[in-house]
């Protein structure tokens, strides 16, 4: 099982391990892109052989969000390197579509029929769409961290070939600033589709899930409008972390044991 899968895995493995040979090479994005654009087209595979078995959508289970949620990552991971032409990043964000990755084929897939509330289009763009946004956040997430060390190298005077590679200060802020937009923008989406679906098939559409996420969205939109006012790159990289420690915790433990309905069965 999961053939696919351990594929789209083995080929993740490969994309980094160029990534970061080429992350001392001066020239080109380097083969790890296309290794990781045939990981997503495995990975794909393996998600729609998933939903077949199931009779539903791959993630109604845990380990099938995971996989969708590392699928995701490695989409907007392309996104991100065609938009900015920036290869040096590879290196620290193939990582975290490896991870999640190999969680969603390990983790259990088993899950009960599917219900009124968890099935038709419009569930499947909210989840779909929710996990696109994840995706973003993460990348944003890494891509603060990368700042703050470039930013505390530069100050501290340190250079070498690794601080040399990367890009620069105000190249990562752009590709910061990209990877919330889209978040916030398909994020908002996501729970508007959310809530109007909760209402056809709750009895009250309002959910732990659906507070926490508003807040996720209150916090990008105001590092957004912070950093088009002009607030500097360390204060914008800060809050881009506390935003991605809120998807998470609402992504596992809101998830887990504060909601009532957005619940792994």
């Amino acid at each position: 099982m999961h053939f696919f899968g351990w594929g789209a895995v083995l080929l993740y493995a490969a994309a980094e391990a160029l990534a970061v040979r080429d992350l001392f090479r001066a020239r080109g994005l380097g083969g790890a892109p296309i290794l990781v654009a045939a990981g997503l087209a495995a990975q794909f595979t393996d998600l729609t052989i998933t939903a077949r078995s199931l009779g539903s959508v791959p993630y109604r289970t845990l380990g099938g969000s995971m996989a969708l949620f590392g699928w995701m990552l490695g989409l907007a991971y392309l996104v991100l390197v065609l938009r900015h032409r920036e290869r040096a990043v590879g290196p620290f964000l193939i990582p975290f579509i490896l991870m999640f990755s190999v969680l969603g084929v390990v983790f259990p897939s088993h899950v009960a029929p599917a219900g009124l509330a968890t099935s038709g289009s419009v569930f499947a763009f909210h989840v779909t769409l929710a996990m696109l946004a994840y995706a973003a956040f993460a990348l944003s997430f890494v891509l603060s961290l990368l700042y703050l060390i470039q930013n505390r190298q530069i100050r501290r005077g340190r250079t070498g070939i690794l601080f040399a590679r990367l890009p620069a200060l105000d190249v990562i802020g752009r590709m910061n600033r990209t990877s919330v937009t889209i978040g916030l923008f398909v994020l908002s989406v996501s729970v508007a589709l959310g809530f109007a679906w909760a209402r056809r098939v709750w009895t009250v559409p309002v959910d732990a899930k659906l507070a926490w996420a508003l807040v996720t969205v209150l916090v990008y939109a105001v590092l957004l409008w912070m950093d088009r006012r002009g607030w500097t790159g360390p204060r914008v990289a800060l809050l881009s972390i506390v935003g991605f420690i809120l998807v998470l915790f609402s992504y596992t433990f809101v998830n887990l044991y504060l909601s009532h309905s957005h619940l792994f069965r």
